[in-house]
């Protein structure tokens, strides 16, 4: 019997069968050949992963090259190949998984369940890495990229404890603790590991009030009162932490951009990056607001130096990410329109934005049935590229849908 390919249902919250093995990666559709012209290899400015999904959500695997189309600043440029996700379905993949701070226990919970959960399903073969905000900074919790399942589950079980509520102290501006080491390598732990992250995970599923760590939200309070845009000097202050913070999130993408083949990062986040990125912030810039002699100015703007700022922040953090050959997700925001700093980048690099709310830890971990399972386009351009363009890659087969970065 042919095994239907994987659906990725956004809205579902039923969490599937767990299976005590270690997951391989689907292989979809058939495996055709695909290559185009013979040539030097592509770099990451003129190649794209492609997520092709149906109207149901399941994958599509047998695209032919004729049926993409690629434009760059509104120009077609010529394929140079196309290699299905059955073709590429046993090449390594790396995961690297950021937990920016995260305020209220529960929605700690659950962001710790959903990573617990996720790297259950990690492929045989695909390497991981973890980091964590520390007091001040953010801090690689493992050396390298790792095939050992126990050492994820060890790095894991720190989280909780290590992790703030709020972007404290001055962050440095780039990655910290043990670093990351490109040339590092170990072996996999097979069976052992697995059973290692199947326990954390019963243990995160289990444990008493209050496990995660942090406080509970209180009601009433919204992301306005939260950043007091009253007071323009607090608010300068967030931006300069955000900024630091930023910088060191980009200095990951670096140390990571030289590793071959897909590169995925996940951040998992519920700090005032997030909340200065709520559209409530951009409909403050509305408000009304007498001046007097010797003020800073009023709730509008300083929403929209907010607005401004990370604007430049997230294109920043995009334009970095696509260059680094890096597909962005995040867990975040507190509802489907509402995704966080990195959530509203995220479909700008290929990836998707997930919203921290209940139900998120079942529907993220089915999701890594279809993030690694994507085609390999690349194309030629008339020079080698320099700097950010407009990529536009679409499909000429009526109802698919490309999930593809929007710039290269």
């Amino acid at each position: 019997m042919k095994k239907s390919a994987p659906v990725l249902e956004w809205g579902s919250t039923h969490p599937q069968k767990k299976e005590p093995c270690i997951f391989h990666r689907w292989c979809i559709g058939f495996t055709l050949g695909l290559g185009l012209l013979a040539g030097p290899p592509t770099s990451a400015r003129t190649q794209a992963w492609v997520l092709a999904l149906d109207g149901r959500g399941a994958m599509v695997g047998d695209l032919r090259p004729d049926e993409f189309q690629v434009k760059v600043e509104g120009k077609p440029r010529p394929l140079l190949q196309v290699k299905t996700p059955a073709q590429t379905a046993d090449a390594a993949q790396s995961w690297v998984l950021v937990f920016e701070p995260i305020r209220d226990t529960n929605a700690r919970a659950t962001a710790f369940v959903a990573a617990a959960d996720f790297l259950t399903k990690v492929p045989e073969g695909d390497r991981v890495f973890i980091v964590a905000r520390g007091k001040d900074s953010l801090e690689a919790l493992l050396p390298g990229l790792s095939l050992r399942r126990g050492a994820w589950a060890e790095a894991l079980a720190k989280v909780p404890e290590l992790l703030p509520e709020a972007l404290v102290g001055m962050p440095k501006e780039t990655l910290q603790g043990l670093g990351f080491q490109a040339s590092f390598t170990d072996a996999s732990d097979g069976a052992a590991g697995q059973e290692a992250l199947t326990a954390l995970l019963a243990r995160f599923k289990t444990g008493a009030p209050g496990w995660a760590k942090g406080t509970i939200d209180q009601r009433g309070i919204n992301v306005l009162d939260r950043l007091n845009l009253s007071s323009r000097g607090f608010v300068t202050g967030v931006l300069a932490t955000i900024t630091r913070e930023s910088k060191a999130l980009a200095s990951i993408f670096e140390l990571v951009a030289p590793i071959p083949g897909q590169k995925h990062l996940v951040v998992f986040s519920r700090c005032e990056a997030d909340d200065m990125c709520h559209p409530f912030v951009k409909r403050a810039t509305g408000q009304k607001f007498a001046r007097e002699r010797g003020d800073e100015g009023g709730p509008a703007e300083t929403a929209e130096l907010a607005l401004r700022d990370m604007t430049i922040r997230q294109a920043d953090l995009k334009a970095r990410a696509v260059a680094a050959g890096i597909t962005l997700y995040s867990v975040a925001g507190p509802g489907q329109n509402v995704l966080g700093h990195i959530g509203t980048i995220a479909p700008a690099t290929g990836g998707i934005g997930f919203p921290l709310t209940a139900g998120t830890e079942a529907q993220f971990g089915q999701g890594i049935q279809v993030f690694g399972s994507r085609y390999l386009v690349q194309w030629s351009e008339d020079s080698a590229p320099a700097a950010p363009a407009l990529l536009d890659l679409t499909t000429t087969r009526k109802g698919v849908k490309l999930i593809v970065q929007a710039v290269r």
